[in-house]
């Protein structure tokens, strides 16, 4: 398996969303189902769930957490569209979930400025400099990008996620090294979240330690065909000029 051929969909970034917990029915019947379905990661399921609360008591809490699950099942313009009811009653799990989906679909602009009706809300927000650095770095804005999300770590945004958006960052600007050496540190200490995976390993092709890259393909499953990827990573071109 082959992963990603343009480096905008192989480069994982971090956009979090603020925790948001709903109760649309209070059931210990349905809470126990939407955690099974959580653990799964059955979205499409989840989706259905939300949508048959919200058909019962239409509330912001329950849109926003439909159009969450929306956006982690990769609907972006759906998840906007299920945002819109609620433009008039702004808050920020609504800006962060909107900036998040307009950074899926490449609208890098408007996320910056969803963010910054964030930081008018709070200015220190760590999720908003997190995502704003994101919208800056792939919209080529590199130095604004890392100082973003240098100014998330310091509002204490959690450190895996700060160090994967400055890992892709350097990526971005062709710093390889200096993405290993943000990465394989989190690794070595059992931080093997998919994002961070990823970009290690393009980290590792890119400054040519192909050994380890296929040892860190093999033991974390990431393809059944360690060297076609590898092979197909070396043909990436990773600019943030480019992401524009």
């Amino acid at each position: 398996m082959l992963f990603f051929k343009k480096i905008t969909l192989f480069i994982s970034v971090t956009l979090l969303i603020g925790c948001v917990s709903p109760k649309p029915v209070s059931t210990t019947e349905a809470n126990y189902q939407e955690d099974i379905l959580l653990r799964v990661k059955n979205y499409s399921g989840l989706i259905n769930l939300y949508r048959s609360w919200l058909k019962k008591k239409d509330d912001p809490e329950t849109r926003i957490k439909l159009a969450r699950y929306y956006y982690l099942a990769g609907d972006y313009k759906t998840s906007l569209y299920t945002l819109q009811p609620l433009i008039n009653k702004p808050s920020q799990p609504l800006y962060q979930l909107q900036a998040q989906n307009m950074i899926a679909l490449g609208d890098f602009a408007q996320a910056i400025r969803v963010t910054d009706k964030m930081m008018l809300r709070d200015k220190n927000n760590a999720e908003a400099w997190n995502l704003r650095g994101v919208a800056q770095a792939l919209s080529g804005k590199l130095s604004e990008g890392k100082q973003s999300v240098e100014q998330a770590r310091a509002l204490f945004i959690a450190d895996d996620v700060a160090l994967n958006n400055l890992a892709m960052v350097a990526i971005l600007d062709r710093r390889y090294q200096d993405a290993v050496g943000l990465l394989l540190p989190q690794y070595l200490r059992g931080r093997k979240d998919e994002r961070i995976l990823r970009n290690l390993v393009l980290s590792l092709v890119k400054v040519g330690d192909f050994r380890y890259a296929r040892d860190v393909i093999r033991n974390e499953n990431l393809s059944q065909h360690p060297d076609e990827l590898i092979s197909a990573l070396k043909q990436i071109t990773t600019t943030g000029r480019s992401m524009g």
